[in-house]
């Protein structure tokens, strides 16, 4: 645990003797195509089919709508390929909530009626406003539909982009987020995300004068999948049940939306961001930094994730500063530990299973 201790302890006397459950919301931006600004894609337009190819493997184990596994341009795999091995191993079932992907997946999933792929934020053309506004409440009913005293939901995302997305989310709410949020590779391009956000922040207030309705913001300089995730999370807590967001600096902006939505003072002792050891080490990042700002009772917890020496590039990069979260991967990991009871052997051993799996499947491919 890294920050928000009193509010874990009451925390986790709610969350004794319930079922996990995985939600991962699956969504696109334009914002992701700009080179530079991630690399969870071979390509910066294959970005945009991430979040679609993520949710196939995550929930079937396998690609069905291309022959590829989402990588990054140096073949780094996606963290749906740990997310799924340790889910499988802990017997937890995942739920993709597509609010905007680019690619349809084809697995079983709830598509929200308002999916749209976000634009580009620079532009101050993050989302319709009424899109934005419909994405949260038809999130917050699902959230109210799905909260049960028997579960206990992990919340995280798949959108290329996210953290710069993130970025501009926190600043338009607000809150000094310049140079905090994360990065999918070692090389955070702290500079590029603010040169994106700043230009959407002028844009905003040269057009509206400013933008203090937080869904002005996310209409300015959000996505589908932040305000989605924040209905969700909403939709839960307005139920008297309790939550993770799972995920690394895009769950501050969630949090921050979560806030300026509905506030937080009673979800206090029953929200939590759960992430990996990766995200909290991040020396180019400062998400516990970011969390204070926001609520600084929520507590921050993270699964240790170990890869080191295990023989495998893919994975042994993620130890160097790649990927370190995405589709739930700090969730599972926490969900698996904390109410499942899996040592951290148990989990490593499913991991390196499932990775050795696909490696052979790949090789299978390239030989046809």
């Amino acid at each position: 645990m890294a920050t928000g201790a009193e509010s874990y302890k009451v925390l986790l006397e709610e969350i004794r003797g319930r079922d996990p459950s995985i939600i991962v919301t699956i969504g696109s931006s334009r914002v992701s195509t700009i080179p530079g600004v991630s690399i969870a894609g071979a390509t910066p337009e294959l970005t945009l089919l991430t979040p679609g190819l993520d949710a196939e493997y995550l929930i079937a184990g396998l690609v069905i709508s291309e022959r590829i596994i989402p990588v990054t341009p140096t073949g780094i795999p996606t963290p749906a390929v740990v997310t799924r091995a340790v889910l499988k191993k802990a017997r937890i079932p995942a739920l993709v909530v597509d609010a905007g992907s680019h690619l349809t997946p084809r697995v079983p999933h709830v598509s929200l009626p308002s999916r749209t792929v976000g634009g580009m934020i620079h532009e101050c053309k993050g989302l319709p406003l009424d899109r934005a506004k419909s994405l949260y409440e038809e999130a917050y009913m699902l959230g109210r539909s799905i909260a049960s005293p028997g579960t206990i939901h992990f919340l995280g995302e798949s959108i290329p982009g996210g953290t710069t997305l993130a970025l501009g989310i926190l600043e338009g709410l607000g809150y000094e987020a310049r140079g905090k949020v994360s990065s999918a590779g070692p090389d955070n391009p702290h500079d590029l995300k603010w040169s994106l956000v700043s230009k959407g922040l002028e844009a905003c207030r040269k057009e509206y004068g400013g933008c203090e309705d937080p869904f002005r913001v996310v209409a300015c300089l959000g996505d589908p999948v932040h305000v989605s995730v924040a209905g969700l999370a909403a939709g839960i807590l307005d139920e008297s049940e309790p939550v993770f967001l799972a995920g690394g600096t895009q769950m501050a902006a969630v949090l921050a939306l979560i806030k300026a939505f509905r506030g937080l003072d009673d979800a206090v002792g029953r929200i939590a961001i759960a992430t990996t050891r990766w995200l909290v080490e991040d020396p180019t990042s400062d998400l516990v930094g970011l969390v204070k700002k926001i609520e600084p009772r929520v507590p921050v917890v993270y699964y240790d994730y170990n890869f080191r020496g295990l023989g495998y590039e893919g994975l042994e990069a993620y130890e160097k500063g790649f990927v370190k979260e995405g589709v739930a991967i700090g969730g599972a990991g926490v969900a698996a530990s904390l109410l499942r009871g899996l040592g951290d052997e148990e989990i490593h051993k499913a991991i390196v299973r499932d990775y050795q799996l696909l490696l052979e499947e790949l090789k299978s491919d390239s030989r046809r």
